[in-house]
């Protein structure tokens, strides 16, 4: 039997006003984003000046947004005099050790024969070729919704992120080489949303070349069922590191065996250390710090249980991959935005270390989260989300965008704010692992549309 006009009516009424209040809470949601953002950078940046200016000159991290002013550009500078013998056997032994993938060498190499003569200069260099990447990014995201009724906010947004963005100039203060790392994932983001999925494959794999924790950026094609990028991921990352071995020469082992020396050395100056200076947002970060406070409450004072750091670590990579067994087994039935984010949160929050450089890959689920889904779906009422859900992941990656350090200082200058962005991180997994967030770009059907489909479908029966 044919659908009963009178009986629709009411559902398409309830679809416009699904509409309305959608562009409502978009708004509203992106207004307190920009609220919290501005504000929390604001008093920090406000903080600092007190307790350089006013109260009195205080040191690290009382006096700085990023870091200490006598380590600016040395991720990038301490291998100055390295490099200056790359290709002789002199590069393996008579300077710093390597302690990147093979990969990471090249970008250094291409920065100081540009400038051969300043490693500030290469370092200055390599910061504006990011930073400008990230602002001819936001500049062509800004272009390409300029038609949108929300296209003015989110332009306001994005020139926001990029004036008060923390982790650019965690990145920059650093000179880290993390940021050409993020721009491969940038680019391959971009690629995976447009639908290019051996372009992704091919970006993503140069990623996780160079920083190995991008590696877990393979399942968002096992989610989609794409062996053919899945194929292209694993051929371009065992590609990409024999080539940059076999030219760093003398042979392919002796480069392996010293960057794996380097990378050991690295685990034991940073991992299994606890440091206090708030720029370490991984999980075992906050393992660590409970370690020290519970040594100090059984009275074997604050360091009392780090000889079992190594044990704990143990401990901590058999958990995370048994997580990640039950994380997988989940994350294949949820939305692709759900599955984006949970990937990127992984990546930045599970390495034994996680410096706040690393937080520039939550902008690219952040930026899809904000594009493809608040404008797209629920301004348009087709995905129901309430408010509060819009705040849940908004405020977590506010927080985790600003400065954290001048609030939580003590007076032992024990600083929390890498573990309360720690924390921030893993609300935000738990998040995304329980509330879905479909996309019609990535082909999902709304829940509301299933709905509209259902009752006309109902209709037409009777």
């Amino acid at each position: 039997m044919s659908h009963n006009p009178s009986e629709i009516q009411p559902l398409l009424k309830t679809d416009i006003a699904a509409a309305v209040s959608g562009e409502e809470l978009v708004f509203r949601g992106l207004f307190w984003y920009v609220t919290v953002l501005t504000g929390l950078a604001i008093v920090a940046y406000l903080l600092v000046y007190w307790h350089t200016q006013i109260e009195s000159q205080k040191t690290f991290p009382f006096n700085s947004i990023v870091y200490r002013a006598s380590l600016r550009f040395t991720d990038f500078t301490g291998f100055y005099h390295k490099f200056q013998s790359f290709g002789t056997a002199k590069f393996w032994t008579g300077h710093a050790v390597m302690n990147y993938p093979a990969p990471d060498a090249y970008v250094y190499l291409l920065y100081f024969r540009l400038f051969p003569q300043s490693a500030v200069a290469a370092a200055l260099a390599f910061d504006t070729t990011i930073v400008g990447i990230a602002i001819l990014a936001a500049g062509l995201l800004v272009w390409s919704v300029r038609r949108h009724q929300l296209a003015a906010p989110v332009a306001a947004v994005l020139a926001l992120m990029l004036l008060t963005s923390y982790p650019l100039m965690f990145m920059a203060d650093r000179a880290n080489v993390e940021g050409a790392a993020w721009v491969m994932a940038l680019v391959g983001a971009w690629a995976f949303v447009r639908h290019h999925g051996l372009v992704a494959a091919a970006f993503f794999a140069c990623a996780a070349a160079m920083k190995l924790a991008p590696l877990i950026l393979i399942f968002l094609f096992f989610r989609q069922r794409d062996w053919k990028a899945t194929a292209m991921f694993c051929g371009f990352f065992l590609v990409i590191n024999i080539v940059a071995m076999w030219f760093m020469g003398p042979h392919i082992a002796q480069s392996l065996e010293a960057i794996f020396a380097g990378m050991g050395g690295f685990q034991h100056t940073f991992v299994l250390t606890c440091g206090w200076d708030g720029v370490d947002h991984s999980l075992f970060a906050v393992i660590k710090i409970g370690m020290a406070f519970v040594g100090l409450w059984g009275g074997l004072g604050l360091g009392g249980l780090f000889p079992f750091m190594g044990l704990a670590y143990h401990i901590y990579e058999l958990g995370w991959l048994c997580v990640m067994v039950l994380l997988v087994a989940h994350f294949r039935k949820m939305p692709m935005l759900n599955c984006v984010f949970a990937v990127f949160i992984v990546q930045v929050l599970a390495p034994g270390v996680s410096f706040d450089y690393t937080l520039l890959y939550m902008y690219i689920p952040f930026v899809i989260f904000v594009v493809l889904f608040l404008m797209q779906e629920v301004y348009s009422g087709r995905v129901r989300f309430d408010l509060w859900k819009i705040l849940a992941v908004l405020i977590p990656l506010a927080i985790l965008f600003t400065p954290q350090q001048p609030y939580l200082v003590l007076p032992a200058q024990i600083d929390f704010a890498g573990q309360i962005k720690a924390l921030c991180l893993l609300f935000l997994l738990c998040f995304v692992a329980c509330q879905a967030m479909p996309c019609g770009m990535f082909g999902e059907a709304p829940p509301a549309a299933l709905e509209i489909k259902a009752a006309i479908g109902a209709g037409e029966t009777c």
